[in-house]
């Protein structure tokens, strides 16, 4: 399956993690591999179903809610009814502070599919606030300063998750061994954006 994903024959995949999800029904990880491949594929519309059906199981599922914002974004749908059920879905989790932080991580990340990167970079702020030890905050403000083409306020902000992020932690080897990541990453951002203003 994972040289299936990494070679893009992303069909083969898809029915490669049916038979996983047949084999396995209980374990959650398959769905989601599932709409994410989905949602990679160009197929937003399945994509979306695929993580509905996850939210209707599982309401508090962080991961398929992010994957259901990433899905209407691809498609150009307006992410508004999606944060709205977000933030119910944020109501309900009180309790629990880590998917609560992570669903605010999420609000931030759909001002930034917004193109509203100063609203983003302020609820960034308020979780450091919150957390000053998550270094997640970090590396989405150190991007959003790159986009913003502010480099010295960006790699303040790298060195801050470069000093708290795990040492086994992926993204890890992803920003760290490669630092061409991140400038891929908001040029990437960019182009979007510049798409969707022309």
């Amino acid at each position: 399956m994972e040289v299936r994903i990494k070679s893009r024959k992303l069909l083969e995949a898809i029915d490669l993690i049916n038979r996983l999800i047949d084999l396995e029904p209980n374990e959650k990880e398959w769905p989601i591999l599932k709409a994410n491949v989905l949602s990679h594929s160009g197929d937003s519309d399945s994509a979306k179903t695929a993580f509905e059906e996850i939210i209707a199981k599982d309401p508090l599922r962080v991961e398929a809610y992010h994957g259901l914002a990433m899905a209407y974004s691809d498609s150009g749908d307006d992410l508004k009814a999606v944060e709205e059920r977000i933030r119910e879905a944020m109501v309900r989790c009180k309790k629990d502070v880590k998917d609560l932080r992570d669903f605010k991580l999420l609000v931030a990340q759909i001002r930034v599919l917004e193109g509203k990167h100063e609203e983003a970079l302020k609820l960034y702020q308020e979780l450091v606030k919150e957390e000053p030890r998550d270094f997640r905050p970090y590396l989405c403000q150190g991007i959003i300063y790159t986009l913003l083409k502010k480099g010295g306020e960006a790699e303040k902000q790298f060195e801050k998750f470069r000093r708290l992020v795990p040492r086994n932690h992926p993204y890890r080897e992803y920003f760290m061994d490669n630092m061409v990541a991140k400038k891929l990453f908001a040029e990437k951002a960019q182009r979007e954006m510049a798409g969707t203003k022309g």
